[in-house]
């Protein structure tokens, strides 16, 4: 136990110094003075509507996993549910991954949703978001195909990656692990164990994908992710004139790198692929850099600020959680 423990610091310390050397990397690649002089004369008007958006994907996720839990016989209430979402959010912020479990742990206190229950929902969950986001970027490397606005397929080379025996290995490692876990779930479905009513949970929920509203609800969080790039654009008269596939383009790559499990919602990391990615359309390096700090700063001040509505709502208002 205490081996995990230090495996668990020294890891998480390693990430903390990742972080840290992307965001000096990235620095030390500009102008400082005119970093400042180009983030001063932005146009900041366009943070409301980030801001609308941003309140209406907490909702619109809140909503969805409530229909998600509907499946497993369990109804939360609205704050309830969105004070596990902030707060897990606030949580995987500092400590990547971290959010999950804390999901899971806030609905346990305050309305006794057992872990099976929760952990598979958060489970199905990302199973959701994984396999839209893999939609995406195949519907992206479509379009990059024949607009010839090559972006993620310049840089993945997919005529290399996509030869030999690679390809056969990742599918082949794919279809045993699916056939591995039916085999399992098949000759122990009877049983009555942790893993196999998550498996139950998991099947149960599957169901939802034919479900009008929470495919509506998916739909809308991602549109609410592009729409929340797309209008950071007009912050600066530079970057006004980029398109909606551009758009696109920079979305998918700061999903991807928000994606890694780095602190300070991959702080570094983000900043680097989606300035990197800004200068391959034109934009020069520091209005990219601004672009992406404005970016990301935004949604640092947005996930504290509902964390902080959580937490408040958790011990001041919500007498369950304070007695439990």
């Amino acid at each position: 136990m205490f081996k995990s423990k230090v495996f668990v610091i020294i890891q998480y310390l390693l990430f903390i110094i990742a972080s840290a050397w992307l965001v000096k990397y990235c620095f030390n690649k500009i102008d400082v003075n005119s970093f400042y002089n180009i983030l001063i004369k932005g146009n900041y008007w366009m943070a409301f509507w980030v801001f609308l958006f941003s309140v209406l994907v907490y909702i619109s996720r809140i909503l969805r996993w409530q229909i998600i839990l509907s499946k497993v016989d369990e109804k939360i209430g609205f704050m309830n549910n969105f004070s596990a979402v902030a707060l897990g959010y606030l949580v995987s912020f500092i400590f990547p991954r971290g959010g999950e479990v804390v999901k899971c742990a806030v609905l346990k206190k305050t309305n006794g949703l057992s872990l099976h229950k929760s952990i598979s929902s958060t489970f199905f969950e990302r199973i959701i978001d994984s396999l839209s986001l893999l939609l995406l970027i195949l519907s992206l490397f479509i379009l990059e195909i024949f607009t010839k606005k090559y972006l993620i397929l310049s840089w993945i080379e997919p005529e290399k990656f996509l030869t030999g025996s690679k390809i056969w290995m990742i599918v082949a490692i794919g279809i045993f692990g699916l056939l591995a876990i039916i085999y399992f779930y098949r000759k122990h479905k009877h049983q009555n164990n942790w893993f196999i009513t998550f498996l139950n949970n998991i099947k149960l929920m599957f169901a939802l994908i034919s479900n009008i509203q929470f495919l509506a609800h998916t739909l809308f969080i991602w549109i609410s992710y592009f729409l929340m790039t797309y209008l950071w654009f007009f912050v600066f008269e530079q970057t006004a004139s980029l398109t909606f596939l551009q758009s696109f383009q920079i979305m998918i790559v700061g999903v991807i790198a928000r994606s890694l499990p780095l602190p300070g919602g991959a702080v570094g990391a983000y900043h680097l692929a989606v300035a990197y990615a800004l200068t391959t359309m034109n934009i020069d390096k520091e209005t990219a850099l601004g672009l992406a700090f404005i970016i990301h700063g935004f949604q640092t001040i947005y996930t504290i600020f509902a964390g902080i509505i959580a937490i408040i709502w958790l011990f001041v208002f919500d007498k369950s959680y304070r007695i439990k």
